[in-house]
């Protein structure tokens, strides 16, 4: 046999090869297809592989109306104390408001009354300061008088004047006394005896302190008049 027929026999058994291996390669082609639609058949969709979120509730339309809740009549009890403790907490704090401003205006009336009485107090020891010192003048004044007349003169004048003021004649003589001491000594030796003798007592007694707040009043009295 000559080389031809071998070369054309070896291509006609590649082609049949080649036929067969396509052959082959279609079905294995076809085959897989197959299983790939059959896997994707079975296996879930990639979206829903994972758990879908639970469904959002329906949106409630514009005219529903929300639910009330009424209260309960215990929670109205206490809302109604609560209410009551409040209005009187208020009404406490606006009488302690009118009371404090009430103290106020009493502090400041006590202030001035105060004020006016010291102010009244200083012009009380002003005047009788005035008046003590122009008694003061004036018994000095008769005592000069006295002091100046004869002892045969003054004598009966002072022996009036226990008749009808002795106050007035205590307080000469008790100021001749001291400071003209020789010429009250010379009127008394022209006077009555009784007259000396009263008014020495009346002397003595003077110069002896109180002894009871009643007789301390009662010169005091005597004094200022």
């Amino acid at each position: 046999m000559s080389p031809r027929p071998l070369l054309l026999l070896s291509v006609l058994l590649g082609g049949l090869l080649a036929l067969k291996a396509l052959s082959l390669a279609d079905g294995a082609i076809s085959w897989m297809s197959g299983a790939a639609h059959a896997v994707e058949d079975n296996e879930p969709a990639p979206a829903a592989r994972e758990s879908a979120p639970p469904p959002l509730p329906a949106s409630r339309s514009v005219e529903e109306e929300p639910a009330i809740v009424l209260p309960s009549q215990s929670e109205l009890d206490l809302q109604n104390r609560v209410a009551q403790r409040l209005r009187a907490l208020d009404q406490r704090e606006a009488e302690l408001d009118t009371r404090e401003q009430l103290i106020e205006v009493a502090e400041r009336r006590m202030d001035e009354r105060e004020a006016r009485l010291i102010e009244l107090r200083d012009d009380i020891h002003a005047l009788v300061g005035e008046l003590d010192s122009q008694r003061e003048a004036q018994l000095n004044a008769l005592v000069r008088v006295y002091a100046t007349m004869e002892p045969e003169a003054a004598a009966p004048v002072m022996q009036t004047l226990m008749e009808t003021d002795r106050e007035t004649l205590l307080k000469i003589a008790a100021q001749m006394q001291e400071s003209n001491a020789r010429r009250f000594s010379q009127i008394m030796e022209s006077a009555n005896p009784r007259f000396v003798a009263e008014l020495t007592m009346m002397l003595a007694a003077r110069a002896q302190p109180p002894q009871t707040r009643a007789e301390l009043e009662a010169r005091r009295v005597a004094a200022a008049d």
